[in-house]
């Protein structure tokens, strides 16, 4: 939905006035996916790394910062097709992926049904500190 509120806001044509009405549109329903992004990413990782999922997410989006420098190597008569072109192509990209992980959700179970406290599976990939294994020993470290 974002990408045809986007491809006006630089279109010839129109007033100032027009282009911030399509841009304030564009806005409110591109900027939309942050939250249930956050609580799939959330509810797809076992509590114990939430936090470095939290934090993977985070340097990938960041990462989508290059797109601005590498649009700033455009001559400047083709910098308005520049931006409505990548940014277009970049949300019906991401709605695409996010189509993906919708479906692919969907049909998964949660990670907590998947890899319950105490389970093989779950072991594996939490290991014991050697602190945690016997609380009641008072031999010191």
């Amino acid at each position: 939905l974002a990408a045809p509120l986007w491809w006006p806001v630089l279109a010839a044509g129109f007033s100032f006035e027009t282009c911030m009405c399509f841009l304030l549109a564009e806005y409110l329903v591109a900027e939309s996916w942050l939250g249930p992004a956050l609580s799939t990413l959330q509810g797809a990782v076992p509590p114990e790394r939430r936090g470095a999922a939290q934090g993977v997410f985070s340097s990938l989006t960041a990462l989508g910062n290059l797109l601005p420098t590498v649009l700033g190597f455009l001559p400047a008569e083709h910098l308005a097709a520049g931006l409505q072109a990548s940014v277009a192509l970049c949300y019906v990209a991401s709605g695409f992926c996010f189509a993906r992980a919708a479906a692919a959700a969907s049909s998964a179970p949660p990670a907590s049904a998947a890899l319950p406290s105490g389970g093989a599976a779950y072991q594996a990939l939490v290991p014991t500190s050697p602190c945690n294994e016997d609380e009641d020993d008072d031999t010191p470290l």
